[in-house]
Parts: structure tokens; C-alpha cells; sequence
């Protein structure tokens, strides 16, 4: 079963072993079934190891990479002896090899690429030589980090009854298994075989990997999770004394539950999580009343499995998580004494709890979130849930109603309750709770001041989630837990945007050294970054936006070299980018928008942050031209440069801009949960919007509000992705491309503002999905072009070109005058340049003649002067009047 918390999926932060049986329990298990072995402690001393053994042992041990020094014990002619090993009693032969890695490292550690996992025998592939010891019963190699195809050789071991070369993962931290097997033939060789664990290896090219394992009549514990294995359709299976069977997040040929599980009537774990599997005919579970353990999550099951499940009294745990159960919660679910596990989440429930679920008092862990669940829960509902420790319920249309006296009868540890209403107060009752490790009261309805007492609650303190409440005061009542006594040594999520804190960010935060997401936007807070927030060299998320921070951006941000997340939007921040932030380079997302920074673009952020998606500077005060250095880019996907005082022409290479020419979407990490998801901001259809989910879908280029010369290049129009593209208020000059209609995905168009002259190119009607057009104040001119809707979008959107003609404006095109791709360039009264040629030839001789009539004439009519001067000056009034209602206009549209 993979392990939930009350953060949502966010399992790293669940400790809890996933495997049935604890290692140690394994290893003393094996011995007292396999009488012929021996290990270091029983070893009798009246013989030695086989010499052919221990040389092949060492020459192994060489080939390793040993640097937490585990097989020190490797010395001296006595193999037995050594660590892992154990001999047959009489023949001194190697019966056992366990050479398992039982060190894992912190969450922390791991999310930093710097990590190196000391304790594994790393870099090589599992020695053929292997095979060579024939009379090993005994082999556990897991997590030990090996790597490459497992050799065909180990199915020379016909005695052996364990195997374990899978991927325990027993802190549940994502470390990737390098494990393949292109053919599992060689398993069905190991016909003593009992316990196999190929967990994470990949066998996705194992074409005959469940037909091999089929073979195996004596297997009790089969673990295939995560092998990415294709299980064919079968009609029965040879090892029907199984206790243990997993088989999650693999690929069922036959979505339908397979008949040859109601012949494993013996079974007591079954996990087929993630299998896209269903039941519809709602029995194959009636029969296994053996079951403690059904992990079916991930999977088609409806609410009639779920009814055909709760006769199986003997569970202990469920997970039914993320199927298609809809409507109540049956009341049959309590017909479970002995449930410790429940997990309902991410399924379509609704109504109330019914009564008999807070009857399960043995229940310690309980996932409901992510349904539309109502009700209002008080203390009355818990009382019988004495052993709670992992309690999930959000979001979910709750209202927690308790007595500020309330004393829970459990101990949590995981508390998720996001989108319950549980405010306005604090919640007292957090106070007896002294187990917590992670919380989440994300938009709980809690209006109040953190509590002094809340800083010293855990030693443990893992996560922290408060954001989206109207929490008041100063950070220090919860950044104390991290003083003198270390408190919270070993936090690795804090976020509390979305409050109402006020002060300083206090230098304190910088001994939470393990802190992975750290998010303070969107509060009241002012003064300087600390410069000591550089030595949190985990840090992954970092958001301070929309705040009242000033000074420059500290250059010790540059050493957080994890950082995939940098927002500090809407401050008043000022001064140069540091040159530190180069150090950035595993940045994906970077939002500096609306503050003062000032200076050039540094050519850096395009040589040194190659993995940038995301580049937001809109609203600065950055000069200079744009950078070619941008373009080398390859994975942007916004660019927002607006409204800055960049001046130069826009660079022809942003053609290497080639993730917007995918209509695909992006593969920006941060998309799951919403809490945990950057805000981007994006003027879309004339307004400012702002994605928190799916951010990875979007694909903006906005350069407006600059001081840009020149033609629009041609080469954006290849970037067929694009949905925004806003080149307004510069002064760009030119005629539109004619392949504007390329940009199939374009939803909002605004070259508003600019000095675009010629037609409107007809191609632009073919963009269906346009909603938004601004093509206002240019010097367009020719007929709009027809169709779908370039005739219906607001009249405004036209304005200030004088030469356009043609619906939905008012002024018609002259008789036969239509758009065309490829005649003479007209001017913006339609004229075309072999006019203006002649009209040229003959301008000069005639202006001059007529000046010189007009002048002579003036020299000696007095009544002509009065009268010319008088008309001159009408006409200044007149041009005078319709310059301030213009202007007028202008504000009034844009302000």
C-alpha cells in the first residue's frame, strides 16, 4: 500500500514501512526455516567456508563501491563469518547473501541533487557469479544499488526459497530503481522458490514475466508493485498457496477482475492499486474471507464492490481511494472490528458519514478527503476513535463544531482538515495534540492570532499548512519552535500565504534547514529578505509575493541551488538582479514581476537557467534591448517582459523558443496539488488572470508597454502553441505577418497601440479559438477580413485605424475592394505604390508654380491675407478640439 498523509498525496512524508514483514523478521524467519544455515553468531568453528566462495566473495567485494565501509568484516579466511553471509551447518557452503540497504535517508537529503546515498554498494550489475553459489537459499539484495539487466544467471539457484532484488522503499522516498529484465525466464528455474520480491524492477519488455512466475507452485509472497509488468488475461494460476500478493501500478490486459484470484483462498494481502481495473460482477471479493489487507485504489471499483467487500470481517485494513464510488458512504461499513485503515478519498461520496463509521474504534487511520461529504462533526462523532492517528478529511463540505475545553481522546499525528470550517477561533484542542508531525487547516476559516503555545507543540514537526485563513500577528509565534532547544529540526513544508501577518520575516526561519517549500505570500509583511535565508540549501518553492519587502534581492539567494521556484512579484524591490542568482541553474519558474528592479536583462538568465519555463520581469524598470541570450531557452513557455522600458527590435531567434511550438502540454513538476502550485498571472481577453493549477498548459509571449521598433518577425508565427500573444503600446511598424493564421491556439491577440500599416491578413479569420482581438490605434487599412469572429468581436478593437473599412465598422469598402494576400502595398487610403510614383513625378513642378501664384497674390490683396489667415486659424481651433476629445477617449479606454 502506498502510505497517504494528511497532505494529500504528498506521500515522502509517511515513515511507515510498506512491506508486511519488518526485515528483521524476515531474516530470523529465513534461519529458523532453514536449518542448514548458519550466520556470524551461530557459527561453530569446526570448519571454514569453500575457498572457491570466499575468493569469488572478495573479488565481488572489489568490484564495489563501499563507502559507509559495510563489508569491513570482509577479511580473513573465514567467510561465514563475515556480515550477511550464512553457511550450510556441515558442508560450510554459502547458504545466505543479504546485503540489503537498511539506511534511508531523509526527504530532505534526497530532494538535493547534491545527495549521494553512502550506504549503498553502488554502480554495478548483480555479479553473474551469483549463480555459481548453488546452494544459496537466501539472496536480499534490495535497495543496495545495483544497476542494469539482472542476470539470467540466478536462475542456476534451484534451492533458493527468498528472493529480494526489489525496491523496498521503506520510508516511502522516491529513489529510482535501475533495475531491469528484458526476460524472466530464468525465475521459472526456481522451483523452491517461496518469497520473491521484484518491487521497481523494471519489466516492461518482459513479455513472458507473469507466465515465468506462474510456474512457481510454492510461492507465499509474490511482489510485482510497480514493474510496469503487462499481466495477461489467464483462466488459472499455478500458485494458489499465496498469502501475499501485490500487483499494483502494473497493466491488466483485461480490465475485468481476473477469475483465478477466487482460487486463492488462503490470500491475506492482495494490492492491485492503480490497475484500471473494475468488478462487474461485484463477487470475486465474496470469497476471499481470508483478506486483512485490500489495497484497490486507483481502480474503476463502484460503490457495490465496496457493499460486497464489508462482509469480509477479517480486514484490517482498506483502500478503496480514487475510484468511481458515488452517493453515501454505506452504512455496511461498519461491519469491520478489527479496521485500522479506511481509505475513501478522491471518489465521488456524498451525504453524511453514517453512524456506524465512528463505531471502528480500532481505527488509526482515516482518509475521506477529496469527496463532497457534508455534515457538521463535533465531539461526539470521535469518541469512540481512541487509537486516531492519521486523520484526512479534506477538502470536503465540513463544519467542525467543539468546545474550546474539548480534549480529544487520540493522539494524531497527520491532521488534514483544508476547506473544513473550523474558525474563527484557533483551535484549542491542537494544544493536547503533542504528536503532530503534519497539519493542514488550509482555508479553515480561521481568523484569530496564532497562539503563544502553538511554537513548542512537536518536537516533529514535519509540515505546516495555514495558508488561505486570516491569521494576524507576527511569524515569531510559529518560527519559535525553531530556537535554542531545536524544535522543528526536521520541517520541510511552511506555508502561511494568504494571511494577514505583519512585521519582518524573522531570521529565526533560517535554522528550519530542512525546509523544502517555504511560502509567506500574499500577507502584510515588510523590511529586508534576510540574508541568512540563503543557508536553506534545500529550499525547492520559495514564494514572498505580494508583499511590502524592499532593498535589493540579497545575493545570498544565489547559493539555494535547489531552487526550482523563485516569486517575489509585487514587492518593492529594487536595485540590479544580483549576479549570484546565475548560481540558479535548476530554476524552472522565476517571478520578479512589479517591483523597481532596474538595469539591463542580464544575459545570464538565458546562458546559465537552461531549465527556465517560466520567466515573468513584467512591470520593472529593466532598459536596454532584449537579449539574443534568451532565446537559449528552449523549454519557455511564458515570457512576460511588459511594461518595462525595453527599447530595440524583438529578436528573430525566438523561434528557439520550441516549447511553444508544441500544442502539448509542459512537464512543470509543481501541478497537483494547489497549495503547493506557484501563481501565474496572464493578461488574457483584456484582463489579468491568475493560474494556480495547470500552469504547465500555458504558452504567453507579452512584450507590451516597451518602447520595441521594427516589424514583428515573421519567425513567432512557428510558434504554433502560443495562446497569448501581446505586443501592444510599443512601436512596432511594419505590416502583420501574413501567417499570423499559423497560431492555431492563439486566444488572445493585442497589437494594439502600435504603427502597423496594410491590411489585416486574411488568414487571421482562421483562428477559431481567438476570444480576445486588439488591433486599435495602428495604421491599418483595407477591408476586415470575412469570417468567423472577425465581424463579431467589439467594434473598439478596430479603433484608430482610419483606412479599414468593411463590418462590423460603419464606413464601407468601395465597390469590389476585398483583402488580398499578395497584391500592391496599399497606403491607409488604399493607394498602391505605382500610384504614389506618379503622383510623385508630377508634385514637384506643380507646387512650385502654385506657391508662387498664391503668395504674389497675397503680397498685394489685402482682403485675400485677412481672409486666409482667418481660415488658418478656424482650422487650428478645430484640430486643437479634436486632439483633447481624442486624448480623452484615450484615457478613458486605457485607465
Amino acid at each position: 500500500m502506498y502510505q497517504r498523509n494528511p497532505m494529500g498525496h504528498l506521500n515522502f512524508l509517511d515513515t511507515t514501512p510498506s512491506l508486511p514483514f519488518l526485515p528483521l523478521f524476515i531474516t530470523i524467519l529465513v534461519a529458523s526455516q532453514i536449518p542448514l544455515g548458519c550466520t556470524r553468531e551461530a557459527h561453530s568453528s569446526n570448519f571454514t567456508c569453500i575457498e572457491s566462495e570466499r575468493q569469488s566473495l572478495l573479488r565481488f567485494k572489489d568490484s564495489l563501491t563501499d563507502e559507509s565501509n559495510r563489508l569491513s568484516s570482509w577479511t580473513g579466511g573465514d567467510c561465514c563469518s563475515w556480515k550477511g553471509i550464512g553457511c550450510h551447518r556441515t558442508t560450510g557452503r554459502v547458504v545466505t547473501l543479504d546485503l540489503r540497504n537498511l539506511e534511508q535517508p531523509e526527504l530532505y537529503e534526497v530532494y538535493n541533487t547534491s545527495y549521494h546515498c553512502r550506504s549503498c554498494l553502488a554502480g554495478i550489475q548483480i555479479p553473474t557469479f551469483l549463480g555459481l553459489l548453488k546452494d544459496l537459499r537466501y539472496l536480499n539484495l534490495s535497495d543496495a544499488g545495483f544497476v542494469g539487466e539482472v542476470p539470467h544467471h540466478l536462475g542456476n539457484l534451484s534451492h533458493l526459497r527468498y528472493l529480494d532484488i526489489g525496491f523496498s522503499s521503506s520510508n516511502n522516498i522516491p529513489i529510482d530503481n535501475n533495475l531491469r529484465s528484458n526476460d524472466v525466464g530464468w525465475v521459472a528455474r526456481l522451483s523452491s522458490l517461496e518469497y520473491l520480491f521484484l518491487r521497481g524492477v523494471n519489466l516492461s519488455n518482459a513479455g513472458d514475466g507473469f507466465l515465468a512466475v506462474n510456474m512457481l507452485p510454492l510461492l507465499k509472497t509474490l511482489d510485482l508493485e510497480n514493474c510496469r509488468l503487462v499481466v495477461p488475461h489467464l483462466l488459472h494460476v499455478n500458485f494458489t498457496s499465496l498469502s501475499s500478493l501485490k500487483l499494483g501500478f502494473n497493466q491488466f490486459l483485461n480490465p475485468t477482475l481476473p477469475p483465478w484470484l477466487r482460487n486463492l483462498t488462503g490470500l491475506q494481502d492482495l494490492d492491485l492499486g492503480a490497475n484500471n481495473l473494475d468488478d462487474k460482477v461485484h463477487d470475486t471479493f465474496r470469497q476471499m474471507t481470508s483478506l486483512v489487507n485490500l489495497e484497490l485504489e486507483g481502480n474503476h471499483f463502484d460503490t457495490s464492490t465496496l457493499r460486497s467487500i464489508c462482509n469480509i470481517s477479517s480486514l484490517t485494513s482498506l483502500d478503496m481511494s480514487d475510484n468511481e464510488l458515488q452517493g453515501s458512504i454505506p452504512s455496511e461499513i461498519g461491519q469491520f472490528p478489527q479496521l485500522t485503515l479506511l481509505g475513501l478519498s478522491n471518489n465521488r461520496l456524498n451525504d453524511t458519514i453514517p453512524s456506524s463509521l465512528w463505531q471502528l474504534t480500532k481505527l488509526q487511520e482515516l482518509y475521506i478527503g477529496e469527496n463532497a461529504l457534508t455534515g457538521e462533526l463535533s465531539e461526539h462523532h470521535f469518541a469512540k476513535l481512541r487509537e486516531l492517528k492519521r486523520l484526512y478529511i479534506s477538502p470536503n463540505l465540513f463544519s467542525l463544531h467543539v468546545s474550546s475545553s474539548w480534549v480529544p481522546p487520540f493522539q494524531l499525528q497527520y491532521i488534514a482538515m483544508a476547506s473544513v470550517k473550523i474558525g474563527p477561533r484557533f483551535p484549542n484542542w491542537l494544544r493536547t495534540q503533542k504528536e503532530i508531525e503534519a497539519l493542514n487547516m488550509y482555508n479553515a476559516s480561521i481568523s484569530d492570532a496564532i497562539p503563544s503555545w502553538f511554537g513548542v507543540l512537536s518536537n516533529d514537526f514535519r509540515a505546516i499548512i495555514l495558508s488561505g485563513n486570516k491569521l494576524e500577528g507576527s511569524l515569531n509565534s510559529i518560527i519559535s519552535a525553531a530556537d535554542a532547544d531545536k524544535k522543528v529540526v526536521q520541517m520541510l513544508i511552511l506555508l502561511l500565504n494568504d494571511n494577514h501577518f505583519t512585521g519582518s520575516i524573522p531570521e529565526d526561519l533560517c535554522k528550519l534547514k530542512t525546509l523544502i517549500y517555504l511560502d509567506l505570500s500574499d500577507n502584510h509583511l515588510s523590511g529586508r529578505i534576510p540574508l541568512c535565508l540563503g543557508n536553506l540549501r534545500n529550499l525547492r518553492f520559495l514564494r514572498l509575493a505580494n508583499n511590502s519587502l524592499y532593498g535589493q534581492i540579497p545575493g545570498s539567494l544565489g547559493n539555494v541551488g535547489e531552487l526550482i521556484i523563485l516569486q517575489l512579484s509585487k514587492n518593492r524591490f529594487d536595485g540590479k538582479l544580483p549576479p549570484s542568482m546565475q548560481n540558479l541553474k535548476r530554476l524552472q519558474f522565476l517571478d520578479l514581476g512589479e517591483n523597481r528592479i532596474a538595469g539591463t536583462i542580464p544575459a545570464w538568465i538565458g546562458e546559465r537557467l537552461s531549465d527556465l519555463e517560466f520567466l515573468t520581469l513584467q512591470s520593472n524598470n529593466f532598459h536596454g534591448g532584449i537579449s539574443n541570450t534568451l532565446c537559449q531557452l528552449p523549454y519557455l513557455q511564458v515570457l512576460n517582459l511588459a511594461h518595462n522600458d525595453l527599447s530595440g527590435s524583438i529578436p528573430h531567434c525566438f523561434k528557439n523558443f520550441t516549447a511553444m511550438e508544441s500544442t502539448k502540454s509542459g512537464t512543470f513538476p509543481f501541478s497537483n496539488e494547489s497549495y503547493l502550485d506557484p501563481v501565474l498571472q496572464i493578461f488574457k481577453a483584456g484582463i489579468e488572470l491568475e493560474y494556480s493549477k495547470n500552469i504547465d498548459s500555458v504558452k504567453s509571449i507579452s512584450l507590451s508597454g516597451n518602447n520595441l521598433v521594427g516589424e514583428i518577425p515573421d519567425e513567432i508565427m512557428g510558434l504554433v502553441g502560443l495562446q497569448t500573444l501581446n505586443l501592444s503600446k510599443n512601436h512596432l511598424n511594419g505590416r502583420i505577418p501574413k501567417n499570423i493564421g499559423n497560431l492555431k491556439q492563439l486566444e488572445t491577440l493585442d497589437l494594439s497601440m502600435n504603427e502597423l500599416r496594410g491590411e489585416i491578413p486574411p488568414s487571421l479569420s482562421s483562428i477559431y479559438t481567438l476570444s480576445f482581438l486588439n488591433l486599435s490605434y495602428n495604421k491599418l487599412s483595407g477591408p476586415i477580413p470575412s469570417g468567423n469572429q472577425l465581424q463579431t468581436l467589439n467594434d473598439p478593437i478596430y479603433e484608430g485605424n482610419i483606412g479599414l473599412c468593411g463590418k462590423p465598422l460603419l464606413n464601407s469598402c468601395p465597390a469590389g475592394e476585398s483583402p488580398t494576400e499578395n497584391g500592391p502595398v496599399l497606403d491607409d487610403k488604399g493607394h498602391s505604390e505605382s500610384d504614389f510614383s506618379w503622383f510623385y513625378a508630377g508634385f514637384g513642378p506643380g507646387f512650385s508654380v502654385g506657391v508662387v501664384g498664391v503668395v504674389g497674390i497675397l503680397q498685394f490683396k489685402k482682403s485675400w491675407r485677412y481672409a486666409v489667415f482667418k481660415c488658418l486659424e478656424n482650422a487650428h481651433d478645430r484640430i486643437w478640439v479634436m486632439i483633447v476629445l481624442k486624448t480623452s477617449r484615450l484615457r478613458r479606454n486605457f485607465h
